[in-house]
């Protein structure tokens, strides 16, 4: 009995000595949880606060997103180059440099659509750049036309936030390669159109041009373009400024470059390839090289009998022995424009050579009509940045055009509604010619007579250039 007696007392300590222990247990669990709980709380809100914002840079985000967009790929090879070679290639070669430069510089972070040879839905590099709340969208191409002539760097947009994005991509991309300016332009493409944030195509050249192929195919080339593309880049969201700060201030925009035109401030420093989409179905048809005392006056019944305007850019030699026709083209409504005086390569020329033609064209037109027109498109569409930057400060609209119905080769009547058919979209600018073709461009007048009443047909209006790019008709 005194054997059992002593052992209930130690049984029973322990027990009050284990109650003890879960109590303390307890009061220390509960205190800890209670300090975790406090810390937890606010990171969840912070997160879901972070997760409904869709700025480009969040108050934890200290890098602008960039997503480069290397076009086509897998079973979508995109253009065939003068040498055979594929764009899918060149554009991914060019996209992964462009991503190493940017990833050089802290102020990017940066992802891709793709990076080997697979084929991405255009629906879904969208929704890449979407859905990482990306800050720009920047799409990689190479460029092509059955003309191997043509060159040069364009860079499209479809929304007006993505314009100063595009402008200054144009301006570096192609400054730096060297190619003909073309502009940046307007189109309603799917990947453009999808994109919510500033998005832009650049068509860094024609690999059907086989000069530009060589170059574009390049290293060199190649380092170049992507240099220039983020030079670009840092420039639009401003290298040597701040980062832009959380709340409800935005990156300062970027505005469009600005005209030095001292009469008409509409006037971009640029070249204008077509009108904007937006004002709905407009086409202008434009003529070169006349007048022309056989063709000319044909093509001008045409008009008149059909009630339409179109534009007319003349040469100065030709202005000085045909005044009449000039006249005629004015006095019927239709508005003209200054082609050079002799139709020189400008890109042959020296600027002073290039301004006495303009001049030269200018004073005669104004001898004729009364006025100085402020139209002006290079012969061949060839025109460098001196240049352009020279006929700029002399009060002219430099355009071009978006579609080249290749009259003046003798193609047929039939090969110029395929070529209008395939390549005209609204805002478009189609090329033809009043002098300087086979046949006395027989082919001219017959697609004319087709293309006027097929347009209207599908409800597009015709106006001249200055309607299009509303601008005044004359200096």
């Amino acid at each position: 009995m005194i054997k059992r007696s002593k052992r209930k007392k130690p049984v029973k300590g322990i027990y009050i000595f284990i109650v003890l222990f879960i109590v303390l247990l307890g009061i220390k669990l509960v205190w800890h949880t209670g300090s975790s709980a406090a810390k937890l709380i606010p990171n969840l809100a912070e997160k879901s606060e972070t997760s409904e914002v869709a700025p480009s840079i969040s108050a934890n985000q200290s890098k602008y997103r960039i997503v480069i967009d290397a076009g086509h790929g897998g079973k979508d090879p995109g253009a065939t180059g003068a040498s055979g070679a594929f764009e899918k290639e060149f554009n991914l070669s060019l996209a992964e440099r462009v991503n190493e430069l940017l990833k050089q510089d802290p102020m990017f972070e940066t992802r891709m659509t793709r990076t080997d040879d697979r084929f991405v839905e255009l629906e879904n590099r969208a929704a890449a750049a979407n859905d990482w709340n990306a800050d720009a969208l920047i799409s990689i191409h190479g460029n092509t036309y059955q003309d191997p002539a043509i060159a040069g760097t364009e860079t499209l947009y479809r929304h007006d936030d993505s314009i100063p994005l595009a402008q200054i991509l144009q301006e570096r991309v192609a400054e730096a390669l060297g190619f003909p300016d073309r502009g940046a332009k307007q189109e309603h493409l799917v990947v453009l159109s999808l994109a919510q944030m500033p998005a832009v195509l650049v068509e860094v050249g024609y690999l059907t041009n086989p000069k530009e192929e060589k170059t574009l195919l390049s290293d060199k080339g190649q380092d170049l373009a992507a240099q220039a593309i983020v030079d670009g880049i840092k420039e639009y969201f401003g290298k040597n400024g701040s980062r832009k700060p959380a709340g409800d201030e935005g990156l300062k925009e970027v505005p469009p470059p600005v005209s030095l035109n001292r009469n008409h401030s509409q006037i971009e420093n640029k070249i204008y390839f077509d009108g904007l989409a937006k004002d709905g179905k407009q086409v202008a048809l434009t003529f070169d090289d006349g007048p022309d005392k056989i063709v000319t006056p044909k093509i001008l019944d045409i008009l008149k009998e059909n009630k339409i305007k179109a534009t007319f850019f003349i040469l100065g030699n030709r202005a000085k022995t045909q005044p009449d026709l000039v006249r005629r083209i004015v006095e019927e409504g239709h508005a003209i424009g200054n082609h050079s005086w002799s139709h020189p390569n400008f890109d042959q020329i020296s600027v002073d050579q290039a301004l006495k033609e303009v001049e030269d064209t200018q004073a005669t037109l104004e001898d004729a009509v009364g006025f100085r027109p402020i139209l002006f498109r290079p012969p061949y569409g060839a025109l460098s940045k001196d240049k352009l930057n020279a006929i700029h400060q002399q009060d002219l609209a430099v355009v071009n055009w978006t579609v080249d119905t290749m009259d003046w080769s003798g193609v047929s009547s039939k090969e110029i509604m395929r070529l209008v058919r395939k390549e005209l979209k609204p805002g478009g600018i189609v090329l033809q010619h009043t002098a300087n073709g086979k046949n006395h461009l027989a082919n001219t007048i017959e697609a004319l007579q087709q293309m006027i009443p097929e347009l209207k047909a599908e409800g597009y209006s015709f106006v001249t250039v200055p309607e299009l790019l509303h601008l005044p008709d004359s200096q």
